[in-house]
């Protein structure tokens, strides 16, 4: 039982520490990484329900065979194509709600950076619940192939959302005088969601089409993603040594 916990928890736990690492210039509650990553459990947990209703009381569910459209070369049922992206639907919106109602309120929500770690480490959470119902159901090799792509994969996603969240409450603070501040910051929160869940279905439609080579490297292009967001936010950070002496 704990070599299998063990298992599924070490690769997360390790993905939480570099992005923590990576935040170098602030010191992040480690109590409140810890909620988050339990948040993230919560929120694979939702997302199960969610799925679920979908693929029962929906058209759209794996198994679909009409009607047949041709993507990537290959012809699939569209309600099958449609449930995957649902399925990014599904899971981002569930990430996303943990965020808005731990962090988003809160004091430690300061700057871009703080929206990137935050979001990450809820994924590092949703996927670790998600890789124990995969054990469970599939073995110890599908969780070890898993813990290399798709643990930091779902961090990846859902980077994008929680660095506009992050900008949206630093726009909000900005101008809380305003009462039309409150548009803008909206439209950044939906945007992020948006995005993280295209990247999020396209992942699950790629692997569902049996084109691995694609969802890996659209993995990479998100790892890009993640670091450019990161090194961009990390120079503007209000945290920076030099910053503070000039200050």
């Amino acid at each position: 039982m704990l070599s299998t916990a063990g298992l599924i928890l070490a690769p997360a736990l390790l993905w939480v520490w570099v992005f923590y690492h990576s935040h170098r210039y602030k010191q992040t509650r480690l109590m409140l990484l810890l909620l988050l990553f339990a948040g993230g459990f919560i929120s694979g947990l939702m997302a199960l329900v969610l799925n679920h209703s979908i693929e029962k009381y929906t058209a759209f569910w794996p198994g679909a065979r009409f009607p047949v459209t041709e993507i990537l070369g290959q012809s699939i049922p569209l309600f099958s194509a449609g449930f995957w992206m649902m399925v990014g639907v599904n899971e981002e919106l569930a990430k996303l709600l943990i965020l808005l109602l731990v962090v988003y309120p809160s004091r430690h929500l300061e700057e871009p950076f703080d929206g990137i770690l935050y979001a990450a480490v809820i994924a590092l959470g949703f996927a670790t619940i998600e890789n124990w119902f995969y054990l469970e159901q599939y073995g110890v090799p599908v969780i070890v192939s898993r813990s290399i792509v798709t643990l930091p994969a779902h961090a990846f996603m859902s980077v994008p959302m929680g660095f506009l969240v992050a900008k949206s409450k630093i726009h909000l603070q900005k101008h809380q005088n305003d009462p039309q501040a409150y548009y803008i910051p909206m439209l950044w929160i939906l945007s992020g969601w948006f995005y993280s869940t295209l990247l999020h279905g396209s992942y699950d439609l790629m692997l569902s089409l049996n084109r691995e080579y694609l969802a890996y490297g659209l993995v990479l292009l998100m790892a890009l993603q993640t670091g450019w967001l990161g090194k961009g936010a990390l120079k503007r950070s209000k945290f920076l040594p030099q910053r503070n002496e000039s200050s």
